[in-house]
């Protein structure tokens, strides 16, 4: 036999090898992750109850009476809260195959006995209500910062689309809007940072949901530095979850209404005609996300329409005071974000 041939009869047998190994891995792999599934859903834990006018039925067949709940998991025991006692959460056996498992949470006093079954061959042996670990879901408080409710930092980007060019008399160029820029020309992009101070308002609403109070910051836009001074509105539809909440976050709405301030322009802060008046007002939607118990990551969208006053007309000594400054009305869509306490 030649050594080619010897070394192709090799080389053949050696795929035939590693072809077999390979079978017997896979085998092996299945098997073990079966017998994983297998005994993760053995029934080790059953939940008795007492009997009730009204009784627990059962999630994958609503008109049968449960006397007990079997689990493949240990229970949990949910603390009480203001409006409910304490419960025990069980995940009973799933309607069908594939299917996450049903889940009931069983008021205390309803709870007849609690068994765990370790071995078949051993009889159950009872666990106290008490021994069960506690079901904590979310630790927000929202309980505000300081002396307010709730507190708000944002930062804030707008659009509110390109702006008219207007000339001043006396000066020979005009003003042009440019996409992101800070002078009295406008721009298409804004920017600024804004905070809130908030307290409950309990003779409108006792709940907690909503707040009042003021919002002020710093808006770069126009040729000037204005600081909005107004009423901020709130409304929290999540304030205070319960510790056993599977849901920590919350959607908010918000509005605030007001007179942007600034150094520059020395426009009257009232005037007698909408046209010269400062103001500003808006409202939107916004999404609380939990990140530690007493703060959230915040993201709003919404609306705002502002009258700002832009730099006086220096050559126009015979107009009228309230009617000197130039002013822009413009609409701008907000996306804000920041942190609340």
């Amino acid at each position: 036999m030649s050594v080619i041939k010897r070394q192709f009869l090799f080389k053949e047998k050696s795929n035939k090898y590693n072809f077999i190994i390979g079978i017997v891995l896979t085998v092996l792999i299945v098997f073990i992750l079966s017998s994983c599934s297998t005994s993760k859903n053995v029934i080790t834990w059953n939940v008795e109850l007492k009997d009730s006018e009204l009784p627990i039925t059962d999630k994958c067949n609503p008109g049968a009476k449960m006397q007990s709940i079997k689990s493949a998991e240990k229970p949990m025991i949910i603390p009480p809260d203001e409006e409910r006692e304490a419960r025990v959460r069980v995940l009973g056996v799933p309607c069908t195959a594939g299917e996450d498992p049903q889940t009931y949470d069983v008021p205390v006093s309803r709870v007849k006995r609690i068994t765990y079954v370790s071995d078949p061959l051993e009889p159950p042996s009872q666990v106290e209500v008490n021994e069960l670990q506690p079901l904590l879901g979310c630790c927000s408080e929202r309980d505000g910062f300081a002396i307010f409710d709730k507190f708000e930092l944002r930062g804030l980007i707008g659009y509110r689309g390109t702006q008219k060019e207007y000339f001043k008399p006396g000066v020979t160029t005009s003003f042009k809007s440019s996409f992101f820029g800070f002078d009295e020309g406008g721009s298409t992009m804004i920017t600024g940072l804004e905070i809130a101070g908030l307290w409950d308002v309990p003779f409108i609403d006792k709940s907690g949901k909503f707040q009042l109070g003021f919002i002020t910051g710093l808006w770069p836009w126009d040729g000037s530095l204005f600081v909005p001074i107004g009423l901020h509105g709130r409304y929290t539809f999540n304030p205070h979850p319960t510790a056993s909440s599977e849901n920590c976050n919350s959607w908010y709405l918000y509005g605030d209404i007001g007179i942007p301030l600034d150094f520059q322009t020395k426009a009257p802060l009232f005037a007698g005609s909408m046209d010269f008046q400062r103001y500003f007002y808006g409202l939107g939607i916004g999404y609380d996300w939990a990140i530690t118990c007493n703060m959230d990551l915040s993201f709003d969208l919404g609306f705002r329409a502002m009258n700002l006053p832009l730099p006086p007309c220096e050559s126009c000594p015979l107009t009228p005071a309230d009617e000197r400054y130039p002013y822009r009305y413009s609409r701008a869509l907000l996306f804000r974000f920041g942190l609340t306490f």
